[in-house]
């Protein structure tokens, strides 16, 4: 059942033209108006669930909001491990008159060549996060020349004899930490942020390389020394060692959803890597997320997992379905639309089962919302799918 939801008055985030060098595009401007502090959307279920009936059985927040225009910062900057400058960029997404303060899901984008651009940065998910209720920062990791990367490799003791992955691991979990810190800036007394944001309740989601991000997040440990790409032999050249393992979680992120993760023996993760998760992780892939045998290393995060009290904390979401290609759990369509006697329309509900099942992964773990518990332990989402989707939590 929903509920009817009554607020207090609230701010409408405006739009404003011009800023500094950090605030190249946007800026905020000041409340103005009465706020209502707590997150009180009422309930939040999926329709009647039955067969035939995919939208009814999906998870949906009761209310959802209009999407502001997002805002770009640039210049967010920080000294890296060999002692230069590194800046990245995020684009803000807000829900309009949403209650405030918001819970906050910052996002990293997959790629080894890095962006520029934080409005191509997981520009179909954060709409969704922020439609929900959530303040969504996306970020843009930027690449490296070859000769940056070169010495990165060198600083982080990576030997010569094998392909350094370094150049996508390395930078995004430390890009992350410097945007929490940005967030915090932003949000102390008199800053654009103040009341608006509650980073008690904060999440990271990534994709691809930036799932991998995520998991780190979550305080698995990485091995830098034998990381090598998806498909050569990790450690066949260079032995990957317990020992070398580097923890680079932030304790701020309370959530994580990884989104085509990497699993044990792939991109400097190993078996040992996940006994130090810490938080919950949703995990995503599907039948055709990356080359032969990738979408089993996908899926071997879940797998690498401990049991929670709670049966929910590690949840792995699996698209049994040949269209469910890598982009797709970034939400793109293009490639599944492309497949051979798959459909937009089917790669669209596809999707759609991806955006519910993390949306309520959030809201149970960031919002304690029982509603979204219910359905995640529900039949419901593989009701929807028609048993294309396995659901798996524990």
């Amino acid at each position: 059942m929903t509920k009817r939801l009554i607020l207090w008055p609230l701010l409408l985030w405006p739009v404003a033209c011009g800023g500094s060098a950090e605030t190249a595009h946007d800026t905020f401007t000041a409340d103005t108006a009465a706020v209502d502090a707590t997150d009180t959307a009422g309930d939040d279920a999926g329709g009647t669930c039955a067969d035939g009936d995919a939208a009814g059985c999906l998870y949906r927040p009761a209310i959802t909001y209009e999407v502001a225009e997002p805002l770009t910062f640039e210049g967010i900057t920080y000294t890296d491990v060999l002692g230069e400058e590194r800046s990245v960029a995020v684009a803000v997404y807000r829900p309009i008159d949403a209650p405030s303060p918001a819970p906050v899901v910052v996002l990293s984008h997959g790629g080894a060549g890095g962006k520029t651009d934080p409005l191509r940065s997981m520009d179909q998910w954060a709409p969704v996060l922020a439609r929900a209720g959530y303040v969504a920062v996306a970020i843009a990791h930027p690449g490296r020349d070859q000769d940056a990367y070169d010495r990165l490799c060198e600083a982080l003791s990576v030997p010569d004899t094998i392909p350094c992955a370094v150049k996508i691991d390395w930078d995004r979990p430390h890009d992350v930490t410097r945007v929490l810190d940005w967030i915090e800036e932003q949000a102390a007394a008199g800053g654009p942020l103040e009341g608006r944001v509650d980073l008690t309740r904060l999440a990271h989601l990534g994709h691809s390389a930036g799932a991998g991000c995520a998991v780190m997040m979550s305080g698995a440990g990485r091995n830098y020394v034998c990381d090598q790409p998806y498909g050569n032999d990790q450690g066949a050249v260079v032995a990957c060692d317990a020992a070398d393992l580097v923890v680079l979680r932030d304790p701020r992120v309370a959530v994580a959803v990884a989104l085509s993760p990497q699993g044990p023996g792939a991109a400097g993760f190993m078996t040992e890597s996940f006994a130090t998760v810490a938080i919950p992780l949703f995990t995503g892939t599907g039948a055709a997320d990356g080359d032969d045998g990738e979408p089993d290393n996908r899926r071997g995060v879940y797998d690498a997992l401990a049991s929670s009290a709670s049966g929910l904390d590690s949840t792995r979401l699996f698209v049994d379905d040949r269209a469910a290609k890598h982009t797709l759990f970034e939400g793109e369509i293009d490639a599944c639309a492309g497949v051979a006697g798959a459909t937009e329309a089917r790669c669209r509900e596809m999707r759609s089962w991806i955006f519910a099942a993390a949306v309520a992964f959030l809201d149970w773990h960031v919002r304690g919302r029982e509603a979204a518990a219910a359905w995640l332990r529900s039949g419901d989402l593989a009701t929807a799918s028609a048993g294309t989707v396995t659901w798996e939590t524990k």
